[in-house]
């Protein structure tokens, strides 16, 4: 369950700025930061992919493992593009 709000974390940080009006200041970071969303909605797919097919365990654990890898690389990223951007301009 924590995937998930986690997920939904990532998916509304990009809302938020856009509502607070630092959006502008640091798109690509807040980009990056809402596919790391998708990306870990995948991961969590992956891991509930054995009520679906049972002979898939291989593939969840590796699924899952390599798109929450993944995901978690784009929010380090784009967090570090919004602070540096953030640090930078005034």
């Amino acid at each position: 369950m924590i995937e998930i709000a986690f997920v939904l974390v990532c998916l509304l940080a990009p809302v938020l700025a856009k509502y607070a009006g630092i959006m502008e200041r640091a798109k690509r970071g807040f980009s990056l930061i809402a596919g790391a969303g998708i990306l870990y909605l995948l991961s969590a797919s992956f891991a509930r992919t054995e009520l679906v097919v049972e002979e898939a365990a291989e593939l969840a654990t590796w699924g899952s493992y390599l798109f929450g890898l993944i995901g978690w690389i784009f929010v380090l990223v784009g967090s570090l593009m919004v602070a540096y951007k953030f640090a930078i301009e005034e």
